[in-house]
């Protein structure tokens, strides 16, 4: 694009449309949300033409004005997710059932488990130590933990997933689950 003569939008629009709306993509996986902040940041951009002062900059320019508009949408986003969080909590009671249907399994499970990982994982996870108290208490490296945890929960998710399958909401969170044995009959 050729700067030394006076901007136009519709050059803008044909030179950085692509890169700009990669760059938004890899940031919002929603890929109608991006193509709508794409062309925000092109609304704003010709609505502030005339106002940037060195116009050797409109890559950068454009740049800011993209990041600007992605964390104007996780905001927007965070407010609307209230609700669904509110939501989230009055389903607590389901939760706390389904997890502690779930909790028969967790002994057993542990139990398989080395010894190297079921003792962080019941310390942290049970008894409700953090990973450095633990850590501290064993004497043992904090990164040494981590990798113990890490493997140890890598371990019992197998375990899970071999017992049962599990329904899992837009959060994540397990809101059904039902024994592979019972699955199959």
């Amino acid at each position: 694009m050729d700067l030394s003569k006076e901007i136009d939008i519709e050059d803008l629009y044909n030179n950085f449309r692509k890169p700009l709306l990669k760059f938004i993509s890899y940031r919002v996986a929603d890929i109608y949300s991006a193509e709508e902040i794409l062309n925000d940041v092109f609304l704003k951009a010709s609505m502030s033409l005339g106002s940037l002062k060195e116009k050797t900059k409109i890559k950068s320019w454009l740049y800011k004005i993209a990041s600007n508009m992605i964390i104007d949408y996780y905001r927007r986003k965070k407010e609307n997710y209230t609700d669904i969080y509110e939501d989230k909590f009055s389903f607590e009671d389901d939760m706390d059932t389904i997890y502690n249907e779930l909790d028969c399994c967790i002994e057993k499970f542990l139990y398989q488990l080395p010894k190297k990982y079921s003792d962080p994982l019941r310390a942290i996870y049970l008894d409700e130590l953090t990973q450095k108290e633990y850590a501290e208490q064993n004497n043992l490296n904090l990164s040494t933990v981590k990798s113990q945890v890490k493997r140890g929960k890598e371990s019992m998710k197998i375990f899970f997933e071999q017992c049962c399958t599990f329904e899992k909401d837009h959060l994540d969170n397990i809101i059904e689950f039902v024994p592979i044995a019972a699955d199959k009959k």
